[in-house]
């Protein structure tokens, strides 16, 4: 009877300590980089599978959107940001906003060397930013993001993950491994903000580097031209196939880049509305709605099209609402909180053709689709499809969650400002 009994205890026990583990887990407490805490949910859930009966606007909802007496026009599903422009998105159920967009969201970018005249690289300073434009496999490059944890037995003050304020974890394929059984092999860390004792001690150092037509000074943490390049920038260089001198840049303390084109002045927001590495605007919104209207017409164009659709899209904030485009004239709403202001459409390049988790890309499929029907911005030109909107914080400070409710403020024409 008595080996019964401690049996019993010390299964109940095990049974309580892997309970625990498991909680332990799911929470964000796994282990990881010391002091942190993971960010983020366990698994993508909300937009994967998006269109299932879980996901679906209730009865209830459905009839307060269209009730012409109400204000609310959609609930927040899916929250978005991309640490590293290009590279596999991270979710999360909800984010601090700031005056560049979402917190973590396009703070680091993979950057090549430019041509010479003669079709030989510059000079070793002439970087310019890099996406899955052309190098689609930097979806498989995938990350995690810890943040400091007061709980943590390791938290100090004086930890070095503490003052870069968290790490990032990133996870890719070397050269040569399949991704067929979505392992990731190997991986790195990264500091999210670096301070300057970490920035010196790194020989990290201030370098020009071009996105779009801007030139900001930016802090370029490695590159492959130099002797002391950790392994893994060469990895990477390796994996999507760039033949180029290869870097990582990121954004440097008080070098954003400003926005005016159809963002409010700053006579109207109290500061000048600006953004890291994002190509154009701090945010981007996206209605599922419109999402599948597309499915809808993807049945038919590309029926062999695998992946999420939304995902391509790589939005940061993605809502669910009764009618599809109807994002197409908002001009001011209220999320949560916070206000914003829709600034202009989303004009779309072929980047949506690539499969955010496989990084597969397709030949012409959504792009050819969407162009035969969203070409609808005069300002935009030509064979310029729109989807989603880009929007600006109308503070400096906010945050954002899943399952907030969008109060349409003011509706409006819009005309595409071009670069």
């Amino acid at each position: 009877m008595f080996n019964l009994v401690v049996s019993f205890l010390l299964c109940t026990i095990l049974s309580l300590f892997l309970l625990l583990g498991r909680i332990r887990s799911i929470s964000g407490h796994s282990a990881g980089p010391r002091a942190c805490r993971r960010v983020g949910v366990e698994r993508p859930q909300n937009l994967i599978h998006w269109h299932n009966i879980k996901h679906a606007l209730s009865r209830k909802q459905k009839r307060r959107f269209l009730d012409k007496s109400s204000t609310v026009v959609g609930v927040v599903e899916g929250l978005y940001v991309y640490p590293i422009k290009s590279c596999r998105g991270v979710e999360v159920a909800e984010a601090e906003v700031f005056s560049a967009g979402l917190k973590y969201d396009r703070k680091y970018t993979f950057a090549e060397l430019r041509e010479g005249p003669n079709g030989t690289e510059s000079e070793s300073t002439d970087w310019q930013f890099v996406t899955q434009r052309k190098y689609g496999k930097l979806a498989n490059v995938q990350l995690e993001i810890w943040e400091p944890d007061p709980d943590s037995i390791d938290y100090a003050p004086g930890e070095p993950n503490v003052q870069s304020d968290g790490v990032l974890v990133v996870r890719y394929p070397a050269p040569g491994d399949s991704i067929d059984d979505h392992e990731v092999q190997r991986s790195f860390e990264l500091p999210f903000n670096p301070t300057e004792g970490q920035i010196r001690n790194q020989g990290y150092v201030m370098q020009k580097m071009t996105i779009w037509k801007d030139t900001p000074n930016a802090l370029l943490l490695t590159s492959t031209d130099r002797s002391d390049a950790p392994p893994w920038i060469k990895d990477i260089q390796a994996y999507i196939g760039c033949s180029k001198h290869f870097a990582l840049f990121r954004v440097a303390s008080g070098n954003d880049r400003q926005v005016f084109r159809n963002a409010p002045r700053r006579a109207e927001l109290g500061h000048q509305s600006v953004v890291g590495f994002a190509d154009a605007y701090p945010l981007n919104i996206l209605g599922l709605a419109s999402v599948a209207d597309l499915d809808q017409r993807l049945k038919e164009t590309a029926p062999g099209l695998t992946g999420s659709t939304a995902l391509r899209f790589r939005a940061n904030i993605y809502f669910q609402g009764p009618t599809a485009y109807a994002e197409d004239a908002w001009k001011r709403i209220r999320i949560g909180q916070h206000l914003y202001h829709v600034t202009c459409r989303t004009t779309r390049c072929e980047l949506p053709n690539t499969d955010q988790m496989t990084g597969k890309k397709h030949l012409s499929q959504p792009s050819k689709t969407i162009r035969a029907y969203r070409d609808i911005d005069e300002g935009a030109g030509p064979g310029k499809a729109c989807f989603g909107m880009q929007m600006v914080p109308a503070s400096e400070q906010g945050i954002i969650r899943v399952g907030d409710e969008i109060e349409l403020l003011e509706t409006g024409e819009h005309r595409y400002i071009p670069q």
